[in-house]
């Protein structure tokens, strides 16, 4: 009747063989669920530690809380501890002092009637009040005191800004 007889017997075979395999295999794990194939116990299945010991025969494992550091971090960290350790150190080698405050320095200068506004300038970076010359120029020119510095002697304590060494030569002296 059919001319390809063989092949659909064959075709049917196959199909039949096949399904048979596929409940064997599906089959097959539930017969022993606490294994795998390779004999050891499934994921799902171990606790913790057993998973950590699993994972430590290819991985290296560590525990969450673990602080894991780079290399850079890992230097900076020892740079700051070394440095803890010096400053320790040092602390201990010398005896504890109190930070004495010295008085403010007193600079008293004596201004000439001769002397011009360049000759105050060099004056006082002489005597160490000002270290800018060009600065105490244009606050005097900004004053407009070129010519209203004030003969006699201008005391000067601790550290003042430009506007009050000027003011302070553009008044008179006390006597």
């Amino acid at each position: 009747m059919f001319k390809n007889r063989i092949f659909v017997s064959g075709l049917g075979i196959g199909v039949i063989v096949g399904a048979i395999l596929l409940q064997i295999m599906l089959i097959r794990p539930s017969a022993a669920p606490n294994t795998d194939p390779s004999g050891t116990i499934s994921l799902e299945e171990m606790d913790p530690q057993k998973l950590k010991q699993e994972a430590s025969k290819y991985f290296q494992v560590y525990d969450l809380n673990v602080k894991m550091f780079t290399q850079a971090e890992l230097d900076a960290a020892v740079q700051k501890k070394i440095k803890e350790e010096e400053d320790k150190a040092a602390a201990a080698a010398k005896p504890e002092q109190q930070p004495t405050k010295a008085p403010p320095q007193k600079i008293v200068i004596y201004v000439q009637p001769s002397l011009d506004a360049t000759a105050v300038a060099d004056l006082l970076v002489q005597s160490g009040v000002i270290t800018d010359r060009n600065a105490f120029a244009a606050e005097l020119a900004k004053q407009g005191g070129n010519y209203k510095i004030q003969v006699g002697f201008h005391a000067f304590e601790g550290v003042q800004d430009m506007a009050g060494i000027v003011a302070n030569l553009l008044t008179q002296p006390p006597k």
